[in-house]
């Protein structure tokens, strides 16, 4: 599973998705997948859309001509097979994003567009060129805003990914490579730059923050805002609809009990004589009327009878039982006996073709009777739902049709009798859908969501019929309205300048050539016996520093935006003979720890709790 996930997300998706601008989509063929519905359902809540069909369909073609060559198509493959490769694909797609989220491991949407800002597709003579952008993802199927939340998906993968990259298959010699390597030791001489820290004390005018609004307009641009109308079928409402009949509880009730007494259940053992036994069937009745005379009299009980002459070698041993019925499991002539006999009460001799039989009832299940008291609300539950189920779906066909028909949305407020809601213009974030849960804002965002059609959107217990009334496209936010933003942006270039010029410093101040200048966040510092994990410095420095020769300079960044530049020295790697009277310990953290740790993360992504709820999914 590792493997295909290595294989979905190799290299950063950010450049995939760039990439992808520069084919044509596969779904743009004579072969295409999916429906005119703009919602295909979810996998682990996520929502899978028109977009993410043909994104997956593109890369299972790209991954299949990376195999097979250039000339290989999706074609080729027969339609079930094609759209399992593609079902596939989003299934992985929309599982590790979902665990990424719950992970914490959101990109935001200003970094999403910092990185496309450094993407080669659109940049003019002038550097990013937001016309360039605007027209070639256009041109590719895509709206801007829909384009970036792509980006910020393929982000957020990225850092997943590389959480989900390893994976231990524990022998001996590895685990003591392992022990060695966690408890190798260096010195590290390090100066940390706290982004946060330089940032603040930067100054930025009005003036400048105008500036860098005016030159990065892209940065600033407003969320698109949508207005719909719409009505929703609710099953509370058809339960409200339902007329109890008279009399009904009543004759449920009566079905009720007829049914508990169907389900009655009786047990029996038998004795048997077979007739092949004997010279002839008056000799064989003969010898069963002793046996049942014998019993009835006291000298033999039924199960010595039984153990010591019974003709049915496969019941003896445990006296005779031959199970429970409930009236069909036996010969007729067994359930005839049965439904006059008393617990524990012995039948007279039964024939049938080739034997001849003496039963007893040994066990009688029946069910509990409740009374109507306590069974009056459950079925009157039971038909006001059914009913409600039924009249909901009738509604829903109804208005369905009246759809395909091109009917208004106001023509089916009319026939559902519902009054039409409307959720005024609103962005991604902020949009609802009153009475209805089982949506998400992309669906209603969705770039194939057209003016003036109805979409339609279900879940196990509502309908939504939903009509964009209004659109208003992003655009440039008024710089009075993000001056704060503006000003902030600023103090951050200016960061990045001062931490861009001190970078040609720092390794002359490491090593005590040059001082430390006196600027705010700006420190440096030795940590003596820094192990592999250790907590004192971000892992990715650490990581970096173990990674790289003794001396070499690193420079990181951690996650938080802090830069770093580090130096190692005075190595300490422990022996084998260090280990030997504590290897065990280290094998257990290496199997539990790192095993849990890695592979248990991928199980429970790909494959455990996996909520896969595809719909309007086929092949045209």
């Amino acid at each position: 599973m590792l493997e295909s996930v290595r294989n979905f997300l190799s290299g950063k998706r950010v450049i995939v998705i760039a990439v992808i601008l520069a084919i044509p989509f596969v779904f743009l063929g004579s072969t295409s997948f999916g429906t005119t519905f703009s919602s295909y359902g979810t996998v682990n809540g996520e929502p899978v859309t028109q977009i993410d069909i043909n994104l997956a369909t593109s890369q299972v073609s790209q991954r299949l001509q990376s195999i097979y060559g250039e000339e290989f198509s999706l074609e080729d493959l027969d339609e079930e097979t094609s759209l399992g490769l593609i079902k596939n694909e989003i299934i992985n797609q929309k599982t590790l994003l979902a665990q990424a989220k719950r992970m914490g491991l959101n990109t935001s949407e200003q970094k999403a567009k910092q990185e496309i800002i450094n993407l080669d597709n659109f940049q003019g003579d002038q550097g990013f060129d937001q016309a360039l952008f605007e027209s070639s993802v256009r041109m590719n199927g895509f709206a801007p805003d829909e384009y970036i939340r792509l980006v910020q998906e393929s982000m957020s993968l990225d850092t997943l990914v590389q959480a989900m990259g390893v994976s231990a298959f524990p022998i001996e010699k590895e685990i003591i490579a392992m022990a060695s390597m966690l408890e190798t030791s260096r010195d590290i001489n390090f100066i940390k730059i706290n982004k946060a820290e330089l940032e603040n004390t930067q100054k930025a005018s009005l003036t400048e923050g105008q500036e860098f609004y005016d030159a990065n307009p892209f940065l600033f641009l407003s969320q698109e805002q949508r207005d719909f109308s719409y009505i929703v079928l609710t099953f509370d409402a058809f339960k409200e609809q339902v007329n109890v009949p008279d009399g009904y509880i009543e004759e449920a009730y009566a079905d009720y009990t007829d049914d508990i007494e169907g389900q009655m259940q009786n047990r029996i053992s038998h004795y048997m004589i077979e007739k092949s036994n004997y010279d002839s069937d008056t000799e064989a009745r003969q010898s069963i009327d002793k046996v049942l005379k014998d019993i009835q009299s006291g000298l033999l009980t039924f199960e010595n009878a039984v153990t010591e002459s019974s003709d049915d070698a496969g019941s003896k041993d445990a006296f005779g039982d031959l199970g429970l019925s409930s009236g069909d499991a036996f010969p007729e002539e067994f359930e005839t006996a049965i439904s006059s006999m008393a617990l524990n009460e012995l039948s007279e001799v039964l024939e049938l073709d080739d034997s001849f039989h003496i039963l007893k009832l040994t066990e009688v299940l029946k069910p509990e009777v409740k009374s109507l008291a306590v069974m009056e609300r459950q079925l009157l539950d039971e038909l006001v739902d059914a009913e409600a189920l039924a009249l909901m779906q009738e509604g829903f066909l109804d208005l369905e049709s009246m759809v395909l028909e091109g009917s208004t949305l106001g023509e089916l407020a009319d026939a559902a009798n519902q009054s039409i809601s409307i959720t005024g213009l609103q962005n991604m974030e902020e949009i609802t859908l009153q009475g209805f849960d089982n949506y998400s804002s992309e669906d209603l965002f969705d770039a194939a969501v057209a003016p003036n059609k109805i979409e339609i959107f279900e879940s196990e217990d509502s309908y939504a019929f939903v009509m964009l009334t209004q659109k208003l496209e992003s655009s440039v936010q008024p710089f009075i309205d993000v001056a704060e933003q503006a000003i902030a942006e600023v103090r951050s270039q200016k960061a990045n300048q001062l931490i861009e010029d001190f970078s040609q410093d720092a390794e002359e101040i490491l090593s005590g050539s040059k001082v430390l200048p006196g600027i705010a966040g700006i420190s440096n510092e030795t940590f003596k016996n820094v192990k592999r994990f250790s907590s004192l410095l971000p892992p990715e420095v650490i990581t970096e520093t173990f990674e790289s020769s003794i001396g070499a300079l690193v420079t990181s960044t951690a996650f938080n935006g802090d830069r770093f530049w580090a130096q190692s020295s005075n190595e300490v790697i422990p022996s084998e003979a260090d280990f030997s009277d504590s290897i065990d310990q280290y094998r257990d953290f290496y199997t539990d720890a790192l095993g849990k740790q890695y592979s248990g993360l991928i199980d429970k992504a790909l494959k455990e709790n996996q909520k896969v709820r595809l719909k309007n999914f086929t092949s045209n």
